[in-house]
């Protein structure tokens, strides 16, 4: 019974390894990755996100302590919160971008993101000429340092449900790392689904 159960699981194994070399170095479909191992798609589908998710934290591991500023980006974009909607809109479609920085003084205050503009618009029936960055601005604003790891950035982003942590140094905006960054970052391997699959966690 024993040499049953493991002759099974040798199969079963033997059957992962096969999936993951056809998913990493072969273009087939995962319906022609089925037919090649005599497994149903489900299947092969359920391999290959675990294995996805097994590499995911790997690179995880691998970068965690990565300082946060070798990644962040510098150009940021950035209103006084004495601005408008209208002009945070006009800014994002300049820029191409779908977020503000708001400041105060020059020092940092809160965040605003379409999302944001388009429900105040929404809620309060105002045109974006008459909605105030003040009143709107995503606050307490949550923020790190450039030498925060990546690891404690990632965590920040997920505990908060958030996906985008300004950087802070003597109380001066000097960057900001976006999910998209850190899924880039560790999306270290050959597999298309893995920085998708950091994106979707994080």
């Amino acid at each position: 019974m024993i040499a049953k159960i493991d002759e099974i699981s040798n199969e079963t194994q033997r059957k992962i390894n096969f999936v993951d070399s056809l998913y990493l170095y072969s273009d087939l479909s995962i319906e022609h990755m089925a037919k090649a191992v005599g497994m149903n798609v489900n299947e092969v589908q359920q391999i290959i996100d675990n294995l996805i998710k097994q590499d995911a934290l790997e690179a995880l591991y691998k970068q965690a302590n990565m300082p946060v500023k070798q990644i962040m980006k510098k150009n940021i974009t950035s209103l006084d919160y004495s601005k408008t909607a209208l002009d945070a809109a006009t800014l994002m479609i300049e820029k191409g971008t779908g977020y503000v920085v708001i400041t105060a003084q020059d020092k940092p205050f809160g965040m605003v993101t379409e999302r944001d503009i388009l429900c105040e618009m929404t809620f309060c029936n105002m045109p974006p000429a008459q909605i105030s960055l003040k009143v709107i601005a995503s606050r307490p604003l949550i923020y790190a340092s450039p030498v925060e790891t990546v690891e404690n950035v990632a965590d920040l982003m997920m505990k908060n449900s958030i996906r985008r942590i300004p950087i802070i140094e003597d109380n001066k905006l000097v960057g900001i790392v976006v999910a998209r960054d850190l899924a880039m970052l560790l999306s270290s391997t050959k597999r298309s689904g893995l920085s998708k699959t950091i994106l979707e966690a994080i």
